[in-house]
């Protein structure tokens, strides 16, 4: 799946891909640049991909990737792996999810100096 969804973000270019690509990252930032994330299942304690999409024309300098429990003030293990797809289309893999509950996923951008965090709640169950 995790495939397919890649070929279709980098075949169909970025900004068509958000409007059916995974959920809306949301960010506090006022006039930030909507970023969207698509992922598959999560299994306990298994890697995982996610893709990210920067959906907005802007030039990305970086993004970091990583999550936390709230309940339980900890986090990943494991640095996630961030691989440019191009048209501003990121691959974050070797993400795994030690504990049931839920899960803040956190996404730290810059856009030409520019630095928007954006978050997205997933529960693992």
């Amino acid at each position: 799946m995790i495939r397919w969804v890649v070929w279709f973000l980098v075949s169909s270019g970025a900004a068509a891909a958000c409007e059916t690509a995974g959920q809306r990252m949301s960010s506090e930032t006022q006039n930030a640049p909507k970023v969207h994330v698509a992922l598959d299942e999560i299994r306990l304690s298994q890697p995982f991909s996610i893709l990210l999409t920067v959906c907005d024309d802007v030039a990305v300098s970086e993004v970091r990737v990583d999550a936390i429990m709230p309940a339980h003030q900890h986090g990943l293990n494991y640095a996630p792996k961030i691989t440019a797809l191009g048209d501003r289309v990121f691959r974050a893999d070797n993400m795994l999810f030690h504990m049931p509950g839920l899960w803040e996923l956190r996404v730290d951008t810059n856009f030409g100096g520019r630095s928007i965090s954006y978050t997205s709640d997933v529960v693992l169950k």
